[in-house]
Parts: structure tokens; C-alpha cells; sequence
């Protein structure tokens, strides 16, 4: 259930093996789902699923961005051709800030 609460939202904080995690989930739901939807329910009911697919990576995106201590902001950089998405990969592929930070604890620090 803690994935269901978390996929949606856009605060808290993720590693990177988690993010990866839920891009490639992402991404089989998108080929495995992708068609069904479509030919179920249409191009309406494609784009309504793909939106929610897209959300569901912006909110990782997100997190993972909070762990390194950005807002999520940087996201807005996708409009930017080429460089965008680039400087995007490499900030979401930096190590996690160690210890709690403003968007909250650390998700790699062990609680007994």
C-alpha cells in the first residue's frame, strides 16, 4: 500500500535503485497496458491512461529530486530540447543527500 501512497505524490524523498524501480515498471505497464487500453477503450481511454502514467513518473522524478535537496522545479527543463532531459538524467542520477533535509529523512538511513 506504502507504493500506492507514494506513486501519486509529489513530496518525500526515494533513492535512485527505487526510482529506476518505478521507471521500469512504468515502463512495462506503458507496452503490457498500453495496447489493451487502447484497443478497450479507445484513443480517449489511451490518453487518459498514459496521462496517469506520466503523472506517476513525475511524481518519482520528484522525489528522487528531493533526496538530492531540489525542488522539483527542474522538471520544467524537459522543455528544453537536448539539454534539458541530459542535465535532467544527471541530476537524478546523483547520490542522495545523507541525512534528513528539508523535504525529509533520509530513505537509505536504517531505523531499529
Amino acid at each position: 500500500m506504502r507504493f500506492v501512497e507514494t506513486a501519486f505524490a509529489f513530496h518525500g524523498r526515494i533513492t535512485r535503485a527505487q526510482w529506476l524501480f518505478r521507471l521500469i515498471l512504468l515502463g512495462i505497464a506503458a507496452v503490457a497496458f498500453g495496447t489493451l487500453v487502447d484497443a478497450l477503450l479507445g484513443e480517449p481511454g489511451l490518453a487518459i491512461f498514459m496521462a496517469v502514467l506520466i503523472w506517476i513518473a513525475a511524481a518519482a522524478a520528484a522525489q528522487r529530486l528531493h533526496d538530492i535537496g531540489r525542488s522539483a522545479w527542474p522538471l520544467l527543463t524537459l522543455a528544453i530540447p537536448a539539454c534539458g532531459p541530459l542535465w535532467l538524467a544527471l541530476q537524478l542520477l546523483r547520490r542522495g543527500v545523507r541525512g534528513p533535509n528539508r523535504f525529509g529523512d533520509d530513505p537509505t538511513a536504517r531505523t531499529a
